[in-house]
Order: C-alpha cells, then sequence, then structure tokens
C-alpha cells in the first residue's frame, strides 16, 4: 500500500507525471544477440559504401538508441534494419559460399503437380494495359506504401505495444524469407519464359518480368533497372510480397476485426499480380503466407487485448480527450507512477476530517465516482494518513449520463492512499 497526497493541479496534464523505467531483460531478448551477429556478417561481407560510411550508419543507429522518442522506433524496427541490410548484402556474398544448385524445375513441377497446371502461365498469358496497370498498384506501389499506413492506424488507434510486435513480426518474416532464397534458390516464372530448362547461374541478371510494360507506359526505366541489379536475383520462393501482405492481413484484421474481408481482397489481388507479372508461382505464394502465418501466431501471444470501447491509443492510458500532444507525448512515457485502471472509472472514498485528524461525529463515508481523465491532478508522495480513505480501481463503477465530473475542493484538507493497480498497458513505446 502506497499513501499520496491528491491535490488539484490546474495547469498540468497526467502525462507530465508518467515516468521512464530501466528495460527488464529476460532470455526474449537473445534475439538482439541474433540480429546483432547478422548485421554484423552484413558489415563483414558488404563492400559498397567504404568501410567508414558504414561505421557512420551503425553510429547514428547507437546513438539513436539513446535520443527519447527516436529509440522507441528504433529498437521494434531493428529486425527491418537487418532484413533489408541483409538483402542488400546478399549481392557481395562470394559464388564459393553460395549454393551451388539453383533450382529451376522444381517450382514449376510442384506447382503442376499439386494444382494441375502453371497457374502463372495460364494468367500471364493474356495481357492488357489495363490489367498492367492493376497488378501494378499493388505489386509495385501498395505494396510499400502500405506498411507505413498500417503502422499509423496501430499506433494511432491500437493499444499501446501493438505497432512494436508489428515491425517485429515484419521484420523478423522477412529475415526468415531472405535466408530461405538464399540457402534454397529458386528461378522465378520468368527465367522459364526466357530461358526455358536451362541451368540457371547467378552471373545471369535480373528480369523485370511483366513490369518491363509499366516503364513503357510510364515511359521510364525504372523496374528494368531496378530488378537488372536485384542483389537475390533467384529468390522466388518464398514470396515475401505475399508474406508481407499476409502480415498486413492479420494486423488489419486485429485492429479492425470487421475489416478482415478487405484483408483476403487486398492478399488475393496482390496475389493474383505477382503470377501475372510472371514474378511467382502459386506455390510460391502459399509459401510466403505460411511464414507470415507461423510468425504472426507466435507473436499473437504477446499482443495486448483489444478493447471494442477503446477509441484511440489514449484510451487505453485512461485518456479520452484526443490530441496530437498527448499522442506524442505517450510515446515515451509510462503510466506506471500512478494507479491506471482497467475501465474508465475509479471510485474514490473520502472521510472527512477534523483538524485534530477525527472524522466529525455523524458524518458518513463520501462516495463519489470520479473519471480520472476529466481531472487535472496530481501526486504527492506522503507517509501519513493511510487510513483515511481508499482511491481504488474499479470495473463495476459507473458515472451515470449527463452527471457533471465532481470537483476537488472537498478533497484537499484530506488524505487519502492509492491501492497499485497498475494499468495492463503500461508500456510506454508504440
Amino acid at each position: 500500500m502506497k499513501s499520496w497526497r491528491l491535490s488539484a493541479v490546474t495547469k498540468s496534464s497526467i502525462l507530465n507525471h508518467l515516468p521512464l523505467k530501466s528495460h527488464r531483460w529476460s532470455y526474449y531478448d537473445l534475439k538482439y544477440v541474433f540480429l546483432g551477429l547478422l548485421v554484423l556478417i552484413d558489415f563483414i561481407i558488404i563492400r559498397k559504401p567504404i568501410l567508414p560510411f558504414r561505421c557512420a550508419i551503425l553510429a547514428v543507429f547507437c546513438i539513436g538508441l539513446f535520443v527519447p522518442y527516436i529509440r522507441r522506433f528504433i529498437v521494434p524496427a531493428s529486425p527491418i534494419f537487418a532484413w533489408l541490410i541483409t538483402f542488400y548484402a546478399c549481392q557481395f556474398i562470394p559464388l564459393h559460399y553460395r549454393p551451388q544448385h539453383i533450382f529451376v524445375n522444381i517450382l514449376p513441377t510442384l506447382e503442376r503437380i499439386l494444382y494441375g497446371a502453371s497457374l502463372s502461365e495460364i494468367i500471364s498469358s493474356h495481357t492488357h494495359p489495363v490489367l498492367d496497370v492493376l497488378a501494378w498498384l499493388p505489386y509495385g506501389v501498395i505494396h510499400f506504401s502500405f506498411p507505413f499506413v498500417l503502422a499509423a492506424l496501430l499506433f494511432t488507434f491500437g493499444p499501446p505495444g501493438c505497432l512494436s510486435l508489428f515491425g517485429q513480426a515484419f521484420g523478423y518474416m522477412n529475415i526468415a524469407g531472405v535466408l530461405t532464397q538464399l540457402l534454397f534458390p529458386n528461378a522465378s516464372p520468368w527465367y522459364e519464359l526466357i530461358y526455358g530448362s536451362a541451368p540457371a547461374d547467378y552471373s545471369i541478371p535480373g528480369e523485370a518480368g511483366g513490369l518491363a510494360r509499366i516503364d513503357k507506359i510510364l515511359g521510364l526505366e525504372l523496374y528494368g533497372s531496378t530488378f537488372g541489379n536485384s542483389p537475390l536475383v533467384f529468390g522466388a520462393f518464398p514470396s515475401l510480397h505475399s508474406g508481407s501482405a499476409t502480415m498486413e492481413m492479420l494486423f488489419l484484421t486485429y485492429l479492425f476485426p470487421k475489416m478482415w474481408p478487405v484483408g483476403v481482397a487486398y492478399t488475393m489481388w496482390l496475389w493474383w499480380s505477382t503470377m501475372y507479372l510472371t514474378h511467382h508461382y502459386l506455390i510460391d505464394l502459399v509459401g510466403g503466407s505460411i511464414y507470415a502465418f507461423v510468425v504472426f501466431f507466435i507473436a499473437r501471444k504477446f499482443l495486448p487485448k483489444m478493447d471494442k470501447s477503446a477509441h484511440s491509443r489514449l484510451s487505453y492510458l485512461g485518456i479520452t480527450r484526443f490530441s496530437l500532444k498527448a499522442l506524442f507525448y505517450s510515446i515515451e512515457h509510462k503510466p506506471d507512477s500512478f494507479v491506471m485502471p482497467d475501465c474508465s472509472y475509479v471510485a474514490i472514498e473520502i472521510e472527512h476530517m477534523t483538524p485534530s485528524g477525527r472524522r466529525r461525529h455523524g458524518d458518513d463515508i463520501t462516495r463519489e465516482k470520479l473519471i480520472p481523465h476529466k481531472l487535472d491532478m496530481g501526486f504527492m508522495s506522503s507517509e501519513e494518513g493511510e487510513e483515511e480513505g481508499t482511491l481504488y480501481t474499479s470495473n463495476t463503477s459507473a458515472v451515470p449520463s449527463g452527471s457533471s465530473t465532481p470537483t476537488l475542493r472537498s478533497v484537499s484538507p484530506s488524505m487519502i492512499s492509492i491501492t497499485e493497480k497498475p494499468s495492463k498497458y503500461s508500456t510506454a513505446g508504440p
């Protein structure tokens, strides 16, 4: 039991009293050892940019770990950074360290066995400029932009911690996919269309496939040069386009359960586009989605529960008045220093005391139901008055609609004690 003095503060907010706490280490933090080793290997392999520039990038990252607010995004995004660095480093791996056999026939053969035909070949056999644009939108535009949109939605409307889980799940899934592509190289459908069943080697450049038609429509040399210099040419399986879309669908459904048809429709749209543009077989797409489901169900146990009554991130912190300032402030500060109720209401018992410390004869204990986020309150530590009242959380208390918020004028002469019951959404950060 901790005792506190409750006082009215007219020009401060609850958020001003949110403290920081040191990180609590556990065996789960071994994942950072894995990421560190992976990035270290990448930095040894990479030849461009030069070593001093690579060291400068690493120094900026390390400094960011100590910068308030920025560190709250850098840490959960570190798997994404590791994935991107690993993907870039693939082009510098010496040939004698790579798998010597590149699989050319295994994917189309499996597809014909499992589905009776090469669906990619069937879908891509009929092209049209309108279809080209419809395929390009999910593959070349939405795929790169929607993760940022979903991250903003998770941060604004989801419970604290869900954005961090999304970043980590997204990053680790892509790391697993890139390592699989590196150790199990497979040719894409465009290779079969150009080279047939001829053996492949690492000297063959990448191809834009159907995206070359988009270059002609736009009058650019965008995808031709990009895929021609791809760090990982033979990375057909698994499809990380499919894995990313599936992961986004799962987190979108977690945040907005009624939006699941939109998530499924987007994933199916992207599946069709990848086959139409001759970048993946259907089995690649299924494999990518399996990777996403496996990682999501591992991360699911750590996801905070959604509250249907919560309107935004701030609602989980007991603040119903939405403001960008409060939203930004909540990135770095935890609500552990004061009671954060599991619902919107708390009940407070106050005994009106005489100056001598005795309860006035005939006075009953005043019971008032308060909405804490509507009060501008501050807490000051006290060692006295533990017997004078209790502020506690309650899942059953409610404030009648239309009732006004009680004032604190009658509270100032009283001492109250608080039974701490920290909110399960007490972790600062995204």
